[in-house]
């Protein structure tokens, strides 16, 4: 058996945004361009083959989270004359270098254990900054100002457990626990901005086979109170073309962001054909009770504010795919075995 394997990989990136505002009769009233230099991002895998069930891997890759067009933009934004919205055109992206050491264990058919130990330390981390009015857009006195700005660093470590087990014929169920630490060390003219916080998020998935080609899933997280969610800043739709409000969780320099947790459900019906071509059907909604709220918790030596945001509408998904010709999976083979643990709402997807 080859007990060791490795993996190394570079990338190059560069990316260029460009907006406009146009007024109320379609002209042009002001724009903005923003360029980013060149930047590599290496990456590294070893691994080591304990036996056929076990294996240990060690791994390093530099990230970039840039920032999106909304954070980007310039322009005021007083939809709510209480929290006015204005981006911020001098936002730099964020660099991001992870270390993670896990061990794997395939201890029993259809089961699966997973342990990761990780550390990230990031560079000009985007995060959300609230500040009372001194620009004079406005003349409401208690109006606020919600933009991001980028903090000096962030450091998160921490230790994932993820447990994947057939509990029978009919009812798989996977469990991920996440506990960690974070820190944010951010400076503006008038502050210092140092903010540390210990956190934990779980994640639940449940497959039921309820007859042949037909399963049914359930899955829920809850996310205690953080100041930085698990998949970093990123998490709260920097970089991913999100709404820049309430478009998520989001690392926040100031205060914490409130615990919250939700519900999502699916089902989905598989077809094989005669002919060797295959087909599935999937009806899904995320959020079945609605508790998915973002609640956020902000301070500085000028206020206190709370803040209440929901993401997006409860929606219903009907997804209908078919498979024509030769399927090889290899070609979809997950590199990184933490992939195949997260036992999310893979139906939602498909």
């Amino acid at each position: 058996v080859k007990k060791w394997s490795y993996q190394l990989g570079l990338r190059v990136e560069s990316s260029n945004y460009t907006g406009t505002l146009l007024n109320q009769s379609g002209a042009d009233s002001s724009s903005f361009s923003v360029k980013y230099p060149l930047s590599l991002f290496p990456s590294a895998f070893v691994t080591y083959k304990v036996d056929d069930k076990q294996d240990l891997q060690l791994n390093y890759s530099r990230r970039v989270n840039r920032p999106n067009f909304f954070q980007l933009m310039p322009f005021p934004d007083f939809s709510d004359p209480q929290n006015i919205n204005i981006g911020n055109a001098n936002l730099k992206p964020e660099f991001t270098n992870s270390f993670e050491v896990s061990y794997n264990n395939a201890y029993k058919k259809g089961a699966n254990f997973l342990a990761t130990a990780y550390f990230k330390y990031s560079t000009n981390l985007i995060t959300r900054y609230v500040y009372r009015d001194k620009n004079g857009l406005t003349l409401n006195d208690s109006a606020y100002f919600n933009t991001y700005i980028n903090a000096d660093n962030s450091v998160t470590y921490g230790l994932e457990l993820t447990n994947k087990i057939p509990v029978n014929k009919w009812w798989d169920f996977t469990l991920s626990f996440n506990l960690f630490s974070s820190k944010i060390n951010a400076t503006i003219p008038d502050q210092s901005l140092d903010n540390e916080l210990v956190s934990w998020f779980v994640k639940t998935n449940n497959t039921f086979k309820l007859a042949k080609g037909l399963s049914l899933q359930l899955s829920g997280d809850y996310q205690a109170k953080t100041i930085l969610p698990p998949g970093g800043s990123s998490s709260g739709g920097g970089g991913r073309g999100g709404m820049m409000w309430g478009g998520g969780p989001q690392s926040t320099s100031q205060g914490y962001n409130e615990p919250r947790y939700s519900i999502d459900l699916a089902i989905r019906k598989e077809w094989t054909w005669k002919n060797g071509k295959s087909g599935s059907l999937s009806l899904s909604m995320n959020d079945i009770f609605r508790t998915q709220l973002y609640k956020t918790y902000s301070e500085s030596i000028y206020f206190n504010q709370i803040s209440s945001r929901r993401r997006d509408p409860q929606v219903l998904r009907l997804n209908f795919s078919y498979r024509f010709g030769k399927f090889d999976a290899t070609l979809f083979k997950r590199k990184n075995t933490k992939a195949d643990q997260g036992g999310g709402m893979d139906m939602m997807q498909q």
